[in-house]
């Protein structure tokens, strides 16, 4: 019998961490590198080739898998994320009181017990304080205020920012008194023709190639559906945020992904990041419907309450089709929607509707 291929841990670790500074990583990382490092492996293959390496890493101390949070590739289920141990972990600190005196605006903090990071953190916050007269510095991006501060671009990206709640609340650190401000990622999207005046829709839409067929085929129309298009770029909701900042009111998100478990998901999330900007948010019905005509590829077979789950966001008439494509093993990308496709068959559905986001 063929002995399965392997990759050795130590090398892996090595490529992804070559500073030992240890961090988090995404499991497709992980299978970038192996790729990198053995390109002679079978792309069947890679997904035990990965599980297999990350449990010798992690019986090796290199790395350790979340334990709950996992993926699936092919038929194999992953870790989502892998934490790689540095070289010289810290040792436990405990938590203790600031041992400097602080500036007036951190005086809260004087007999709080924190972490070393926590102090870490305010000593920078106090000498920055204090070289600025308080604060009277230009506003910055809070990218490059933490950066300056900590040399860590990322350590203001999350809510609550580094140092956690203890820290981070009104009367305590804020992105005001720090003078910076968290700035929406850029938004890809283009107007069908001249930028409105007046509130419009817009749709949006996962995948360069349908983003350019599609907006070719709205400005053939003389009065089209949507104002705009807008390219998702899949799972990275955070640009949805600068709807919100586009130069005229949007009114409605119309929604087309591919049909297929990570499509469905990805539409929805996308869905709900528009709502959280107060912008009514949903699927493009006609052109999910003109998807689910189109032919399909092989795709794994999804359960029929996996399936129900991922197409309850659909509208109610799509939803047996959609079941049915994805329980049958089958997938249908946006691509399937070439500019022929909507150019000889959606003319009198591409114009402006009566209400948004209805046909």
């Amino acid at each position: 019998m063929t002995p399965a291929p392997h990759l050795d841990a130590h090398r892996l670790a090595a490529h992804l961490d070559p500073t030992r500074r240890g961090g988090r990583r995404h499991v497709d990382d992980f299978a970038a590198a192996v790729r990198t490092l053995a390109p002679h492996i079978d792309p069947t293959d890679l997904p035990t080739v990965i599980q297999d390496t990350l449990a010798r890493g992690q019986q090796a101390g290199l790395w350790t898998a979340a334990s709950t949070a996992t993926v699936r590739r092919g038929r194999t289920t992953l870790p989502k994320t892998v934490t790689l141990t540095p070289a010289n972990p810290r040792p436990v600190d405990g938590h203790r009181p600031i041992p400097t005196a602080l500036r007036p605006e951190l005086a809260w903090a004087t007999d709080l017990r924190l972490t070393g990071a926590q102090r870490h953190l305010l000593h920078a916050v106090n000498d920055w304080l204090r070289r600025t007269d308080g604060g009277n510095a230009p506003i910055a991006a809070a990218a490059e205020r933490a950066f300056q501060l900590l040399g860590d671009e990322k350590a203001f990206d999350h809510q609550p920012p580094r140092g956690g709640a203890t820290l981070w609340a009104p009367g305590r650190l804020t992105l005001e008194l720090l003078r910076c401000r968290r700035n929406p990622t850029p938004l890809v999207w283009e107007p069908v023709n001249t930028i409105p005046n007046s509130p419009q829709p817009v749709v949006g839409v996962e995948n360069h190639a349908t983003f350019r067929t599609l907006l070719t085929a709205l400005r053939e129309r003389p009065d089209p559906r949507w104002a705009a298009v807008i390219w998702t770029q899949g799972r990275n909701t955070a640009p949805l945020k600068s709807l919100t900042e586009l130069p005229f009111t949007v009114i409605q998100l119309d929604y087309l992904g591919d049909l297929d478990l990570p499509g469905l998901t990805i539409a929805a999330a996308a869905c709900a990041a528009a709502e959280r900007s107060d912008i009514p948010a949903g699927p493009a019905l006609h052109l999910w419907e003109l998807l689910l005509d189109q032919p399909s590829r092989p795709d794994r077979p999804v359960r029929l309450s996996e399936a129900r789950k991922a197409t309850a966001w659909l509208p109610p008439a799509t939803r047996p089709r959609a079941c049915e494509v994805l329980c049958a093993g089958r997938a249908i990308p946006q691509e399937a929607l070439r500019l022929e496709i909507l150019r000889n068959e959606l003319n009198s559905h591409l114009d402006s509707p009566a209400a948004p986001g209805h046909p």
